[in-house]
Formats: structure tokens, C-alpha cells, sequence
């Protein structure tokens, strides 16, 4: 086998292997995806710390839970 080749067959499965690695098997299992979310305002902040927490609501409802942020 050529070594270009090689290298591009084996780089492939690679890459593959380092995604899988990447997140944990939980979350994968079950498709549900956690973030942060950074805000500069407290949060019960009146207006705009209030409107994130709409906006961590709302993404929640709308992905049926898959989508957890945390604020």
C-alpha cells in the first residue's frame, strides 16, 4: 500500500474516533446537548436578565428538551 494512501485511510478513521471521544456517552445516548450561556446581567435582573431566561425557556420547548442551557 502506498503510504499516501495509507495515511488517508487511516486519517479518516481517525478523525471519526477523536469526534467519539469528544463528547460523553451519556449525553449521546439519550441526544440531549448541554451549554452555557454567559450573561453580563444578573438573572432576575429586571428586563434584560429576565428576557435570557425567556430565551433559555423557549430554545428548551422548542428542541423538546434535547437542548439544555444553562444560564
Amino acid at each position: 500500500m502506498r503510504r499516501r494512501n495509507f495515511i488517508k485511510a487511516t486519517g479518516g478513521a481517525g478523525a471519526a474516533l477523536a469526534m467519539g471521544a469528544a463528547f460523553p456517552a451519556p449525553a449521546i445516548a439519550q441526544g440531549i446537548r448541554e451549554l452555557k450561556m454567559v450573561s453580563t446581567f444578573v438573572k432576575n435582573f429586571p428586563g434584560l436578565g429576565t428576557s435570557a431566561n425567556r430565551l433559555v425557556e423557549r430554545i428548551q420547548r422548542a428542541s423538546d428538551g434535547k437542548l439544555r442551557i444553562r444560564l
